[in-house]
């Protein structure tokens, strides 16, 4: 359940040095109505220079900042606005001619006073031959400078739009090689053994999350389970929980204890991952022949048990720290025992902390009560649950990764 992107998004993530390029683009295309705007007046005069480069200058200016400071804080977009209109308003000297009600001529001095008539011509205005090819080599230069920069800006923004393009398709063969390997980490089917059914559902807030959970059966006949929560989104949180599963399996393979899990994983992610990275960790081991489970948590909302017995649903947690913060973490399991039709629930923040359009939070006591009233098999339990999320959220993707694993025993 990914958000489509949208072309805002697109302007906004765009790196600094494709921003200018496309604002010298803008500029370019946008400039053009400088001397378009002097060729479509009415009034028959001869402009300066000074005049069609400032027009020029201004018209490609406002729009080259709106691709520089449209991304900002309103207040800049508004400035930028208000500067490029107040250099629009100047206008450079230049003789205009036009005519009165009375079919005059009046003459105008552009400028500050654009407005005074100079003086009222009563009889009939004739231009001579050099001032009437002085006019039409300048409109003529006009519309050849018109033309040119339209060109030039076309061919730059395509440009930009196929440099743009390149990228972005760079970008997501990357990101669905990242997705690939994240499926790659979740268990395809869930498990079930003639003691316990487990099944497990994670829904990535945007294209890569970094959610993911684990079943892993183990030699003596014992069953592991994991969630992990990676801060953060995207590839880097992606491969940091590639990273997690990987150092996972590789323990189990010598110590499967929680305690000690938790401890190794802790000194393995602390050495490989940024400083700004951590990962919540929830871990429990079911034993069928001990019909008991131990549960540890590192930094993780809490485990919650349900007891069919009696319907009451419990709250496993162990206080402390998410793996990678600190070196030389402590941690401890709990021990709970089993019986037959107890579920026991893990799962990540993004499901309890999802908001519905009033910005209230699901929270645990709604997720409790849910498991409470819940008579189904734990790959209904995660069916249905994501629906009251959806429900609840009134939308069908959250504003954070959503994984939870359901385990009944039997």
């Amino acid at each position: 359940m990914v958000r489509k992107p949208k072309a805002f998004d697109t302007w906004k993530q765009m790196k600094p040095a494709a921003l200018l390029r496309l604002a010298v683009a803008v500029f370019l295309m946008f400039s053009v109505l400088g001397p378009i705007e002097i060729l479509m007046e009415s009034e028959l005069h001869l402009v300066s220079w000074k005049f069609v480069a400032i027009q020029t200058l201004a018209s490609g200016g406002m729009a080259a900042s709106i691709v520089f400071f449209g991304r900002k804080r309103w207040w800049i977009m508004i400035l930028v606005v208000a500067f490029w209109t107040s250099v629009l308003t100047f206008n450079g000297g230049g003789l205009s001619l036009q005519f009165d009600e009375n079919s005059n001529f009046r003459v105008r001095l552009n400028g500050p006073d654009n407005a005074k008539p100079l003086n009222v011509i009563t009889q009939p205005l004739t231009l001579s031959p050099e001032q009437l090819d002085a006019l039409y080599a300048q409109r003529g230069i006009l519309g050849v400078g018109a033309i040119l920069l339209l060109a030039f800006g076309y061919i730059s923004f395509i440009k930009v739009v196929r440099a743009e393009v390149k990228d972005r398709s760079r970008l997501e063969t990357e990101v669905n090689i990242a997705q690939d390997i994240q499926r790659s980490l979740v268990p395809d089917g869930g498990a079930r053994e003639s003691w316990c059914d487990i099944a497990g559902a994670t829904i990535p807030a945007t294209e890569v999350g970094g959610d993911y959970y684990d079943i892993i059966p183990l030699p003596d006949g014992r069953m592991a389970v994991a969630i992990a929560d990676v801060t953060g989104h995207g590839v880097g949180a992606g491969i940091l929980s590639a990273m997690t599963k990987s150092a996972l399996r590789s323990q189990l393979q010598h110590d499967s204890s929680p305690v000690n899990v938790l401890a190794n994983l802790n000194a393995t992610l602390y050495e490989v991952s940024d400083e700004k990275m951590f990962v919540t960790f929830a871990y429990a081991v079911a034993d069928p022949a001990r019909r008991s489970i131990a549960v540890a948590t590192a930094g993780h909302p809490p485990a919650l048990l349900k007891r069919a017995a009696t319907g009451d649903v419990e709250q496993l947690r162990t206080v402390s720290m998410g793996l990678g913060i600190q070196s030389g973490s402590a941690y401890s399991s709990l021990d709970n025992a089993f019986d037959r039709g107890d579920i026991l629930l893990l799962y990540t923040d993004g499901l309890t902390e999802a908001m519905n359009k009033q910005q209230e939070q699901f929270g645990i006591e709604r997720l409790q009560e849910f498991l409470r009233s819940s008579r189904s098999s734990p790959r209904e339990t995660c069916s249905q649950l994501i629906s009251e999320l959806e429900k609840f959220a009134g939308a069908k993707t959250f504003q954070d990764d959503v994984s939870l694993v359901c385990i009944q025993f039997s």
